[in-house]
């Protein structure tokens, strides 16, 4: 079993770790069916789904990266006027 707030497959936790970096995102652990949780955006970006149980965890913490990266810049232009 693993403890709230830890995906249980430690490259999606390494994902994790990056997003928290950014200011403009957070991780929400909710898990429904399939779905261990969130990763949303402050701009009211559609969340990136986290699976509980991805095909390839290592190809799904990449794509939670990937959506971070697209999303990092979020809410600067309204911080910068």
């Amino acid at each position: 079993m693993v403890g709230r707030g830890r995906h249980q497959h430690n490259e999606i936790n390494a994902a994790f770790r990056r997003v928290r970096e950014i200011p403009t995102l957070t991780v929400v652990e909710s898990h429904n069916g399939h779905r261990w949780g969130w990763v949303r955006c402050i701009c009211g970006a559609t969340p990136f789904k986290v699976w509980s149980t991805p095909r390839n965890a290592g190809n799904h913490a990449k794509a939670v990266v990937a959506w971070a990266i697209g999303h990092a810049r979020c809410g600067k232009s309204e911080e910068e006027s």
